[in-house]
């Protein structure tokens, strides 16, 4: 596998977004790692600059736009296909697990807390 020039983490947890930065960095595998605290900072972003990141690693429960309308908003970009997106959230509901599921740009959904065994899964998925 190639390495991830650039990579989005969406989540409003501080301490996770720490952390997971931290994994990502100590994997070798990620390049560049921006983080942002919801979603609609990043629709911006994605509807306004010609650079677009290789992996989204989105939340659920965030303010403003929580990992549900951000999803939605993204089905509807053009070249949306583009996107690979894992949901790393705490929740263990099969129903968000499910739901994940409908949502072309979903690769896989990862229960938080991170460790290596699932950073290494989500590399292998790409």
């Amino acid at each position: 596998m190639s390495k991830i020039d650039l990579t989005y983490i969406i989540d409003d947890d501080k301490i996770f977004t720490f952390v997971l930065k931290k994994f990502l960095e100590q994997n070798k595998n990620f390049n560049e790692i921006l983080d942002f605290k919801n979603g609609e900072e990043v629709l911006l972003m994605l509807t306004s600059h010609d650079f677009k990141p290789d992996v989204i690693l989105l939340d659920i429960n965030m303010p403003v736009i929580d990992g549900w309308q951000f999803l939605e908003a993204l089905e509807k970009l053009p070249n949306k296909e583009r996107f690979k997106i894992f949901i790393m959230s705490s929740s263990i509901d099969k129903t968000d697990i499910e739901k994940s599921k409908t949502f072309s740009t979903v690769i896989d959904f990862i229960s938080k807390p991170i460790n290596n065994e699932k950073l290494n899964k989500l590399v292998s998925c790409l």
